[in-house]
């Protein structure tokens, strides 16, 4: 996966159609606002799932039973072996962080309104996925394409961890700017002089959520 590669989104549906169709701005002002907000916390938790960090703590992989790879899934990695004496094997062979090892759930991360009230950010798509399918004709798919949404379940399931769940410091940084932007508003509306807005949590993604709203428009990724 390239270091910068975009997120994906998606606008659309029967309530976003009715929005525009009324002229209902403020509707359509505050999804904008929700993709643009989505869409930096969801490019910023890959980068971050990227590096093997959670918002929790990963368990480990289980040290048994016997754990294969189809051939379709080996080719992504920089091993040949398929067979290993447990899940835990593979994955230390594999030296993908936890939850992550060929990258292709993380590819599948979308950024997309809901109705016409905000956003979200979900796993969309397939990739690659490790497991061997048997065929009525007695052979073997070794190519099996797995929706990345069941990944990110499996992931939870088998580790414990939610891939997209915001740490703490994340969720303080979003509130940081909230209340900075509201601040704003406040002030301008009573033509007020806004008092100092110190940021808290994680500064650097409260600085780029702040000039992502800044700016108005969804983030270039």
């Amino acid at each position: 996966m390239a270091k910068h590669d975009a997120i994906e989104v998606r606008i659309g549906g029967k309530e976003i159609a009715q929005a525009i169709s009324r002229g209902d701005r403020a509707a359509l002002e505050n999804v904008s606002k929700a993709i643009v907000v989505c869409s930096r916390i969801a490019h910023y938790s890959r980068a971050r799932v990227l590096k093997g960090r959670y918002a929790s703590t990963p368990r480990s992989y289980a040290p048994r039973p016997r754990y294969v790879v189809s051939e379709g899934y080996a080719d992504l990695l920089p091993i040949t072996k398929r067979f290993y004496k447990s899940s835990q094997a593979f994955h230390t062979a594999a030296r993908g962080k936890p939850g992550n090892v060929t990258g292709g759930m993380l590819e599948g991360l979308r950024v997309r309104n809901f109705g016409a009230k905000g956003a979200v950010v979900e796993f969309a798509g397939t990739s690659m996925g490790s497991r061997i399918k048997a065929r009525k004709s007695g052979t073997y798919n070794q190519r099996v394409k797995v929706a990345n949404r069941k990944k990110a379940r499996q992931v939870y399931w088998r580790l414990r961890v939610n891939p997209i769940q915001p740490t703490d410091q994340e969720v303080e940084a979003l509130g940081s700017v909230t209340s900075l932007l509201l601040g704003e508003k406040i002030a301008k509306n009573f033509s007020a002089r806004q008092g100092e807005t110190v940021m808290t949590g994680d500064r650097l993604l409260a600085a780029l959520l702040a000039a992502d709203s800044k700016n108005g428009t969804p983030v270039r990724l």
